[in-house]
């Protein structure tokens, strides 16, 4: 094992036994790996009230520790019965260790205690900076990715230099940045609500146009820009109606558009068929769904082409 990684899982001994103390609770963790740039701790959730600012107050706590130098000792006993016995707030995977012949203890001074036989350093300075990157859940885990050392320090660069580019794109600095995102985030949310309504709208005066020939509706039309999951769930609900079908293009800005092609459960019609049939014709997009669901990314400038193909290969596949 190289020093850094030493270095890194002796961090991570420290690191959770200020978890251990912000949430006063022993933790379970059930592994942890070093990799080539980072280093991963698999904690058990259960029961665990494990939040970001909790991991904050363990890091600062765990670089003080490392600027203080705390000594790295090692205790050995003859089993984890016995090592438990002496050090009743042990820290150790247990279905591990049972059945071994030696329990080597691993203690931060005055600070964790844990059973582990990998290699350490002798002084928590060595690993000369802590820092976690990111937590998130991996089943019933809290994955907590962290780095020390010089891996902690360039990732610290990268971080500061991405907050301030941050600040730059949304006109704000260091001391205001959060606050400016929150006015944003509630802007962004004010705007959302006004595209909503815009949107529902729109969709209720969509006119649907009935051939009494084949007892279809087909609902059919070109948007601009909006909702698309209001759009989608729209669709839902029209297909629900019997003998419907919908065809929606949703435009904006970029040169492609978005395609929904939907049809009632009770009309015997391929969609997935009919779109590819087209597609083959000419070159429109992708796109790919069920046989009575689409969704498709198209070309824009063959918006108005693309839906009236589909309405006419429908009503030609209903004729036959």
């Amino acid at each position: 094992m190289s020093m850094n990684t030493n270095a890194a899982h002796t961090a991570e001994h420290a690191f959770i036994g200020s978890l251990q103390k912000i949430l006063k609770k022993t933790l379970n963790v059930r592994k942890v790996e070093h990799r080539e740039s980072y280093n991963v701790a698999f904690i058990e959730s259960s029961e665990l009230d494990l939040d970001f600012d909790k991991i904050v107050l363990a890091e600062e706590e765990v670089n003080r520790l490392i600027i203080e130098g705390r000594n790295i000792l090692h205790h050995s006993f003859p089993s984890l019965a016995e090592a438990k016995k002496k050090i009743p707030e042990l820290r150790a995977n247990e279905e591990r260790l049972a059945s071994a012949d030696n329990i080597t203890v691993v203690e931060i001074e005055n600070h964790d205690v844990a059973a582990c036989s990998i290699k350490h350093v002798s002084n928590l300075s060595e690993c000369i900076f802590f820092l976690v990157t990111s937590m998130s859940m991996n089943g019933s885990d809290y994955e907590i990715k962290f780095v020390v050392g010089k891996n902690a320090m360039d990732e610290a660069v990268k971080i500061t230099e991405k907050i301030n580019v941050i600040c730059n794109e949304i006109g704000a600095n260091y001391n205001t940045v959060e606050e400016t995102i929150k006015k944003l985030n509630k802007e962004r949310e004010q705007y959302h609500d006004k595209l909503k309504i815009l949107t529902n709208k729109i969709l209720t005066s969509i006119h649907s146009q009935y051939f009494e020939k084949y007892r279809i509706n087909i609902i059919s039309k070109i948007l601009d820009n909006i909702d698309w999951r209001m759009i989608q769930t729209f669709v839902g609900e029209k297909i629900r109606e019997a003998r419907t079908i919908v065809i929606l293009v949703n435009t904006d800005d970029n040169d492609m558009a978005s395609l929904v092609f939907a049809r009632s459960s009770d009309i015997n019609l391929d969609c997935v068929s009919i779109f590819e049939n087209i597609g083959k014709r000419r070159d429109i997009g992708k796109g790919g769904g069920k046989s009575n669901f689409v969704n498709a990314q198209i070309t824009k400038s063959m918006s108005n082409k693309v839906v009236e193909d589909l309405v006419k290969e429908s009503l030609k596949v209903l004729s036959l």
